[in-house]
């Protein structure tokens, strides 16, 4: 009384999963990359008015930008920061 089953498609995964880094990283605390917090503080010309919070290996430095380079930020101080160094980038309210 016995019948054999059909067969089931089991298609090879070649190049593996990874979902697991969309996941993981949903749970993070949504923030803006730097260059993209840059870009929107001069696209809303809030440049020499605003207060920014920049984080660079370990350094924090509250001040107001007041221009860029392609590189670099310089701040209101005369002070040259590279924006790879920057680690976190928050605006000040």
């Amino acid at each position: 009384m016995k019948k054999d089953l059909p067969s089931l498609y089991r298609g090879n995964i070649s190049n593996g999963a990874s979902n697991n880094l969309k996941v993981a990283h949903g749970l993070k605390e949504k923030s803006e990359p730097v260059k993209q917090t840059i870009d929107r503080l001069f696209k809303e010309n809030r440049v020499y008015r605003q207060d920014v919070e920049l984080e660079t290996n370990g350094n924090v430095l509250t001040t107001k930008i007041i221009g860029r380079t392609q590189d670099h930020i310089i701040t209101i101080n005369n002070s040259v920061i590279k924006i790879d160094d920057i680690t976190s980038l928050k605006i000040v309210k």
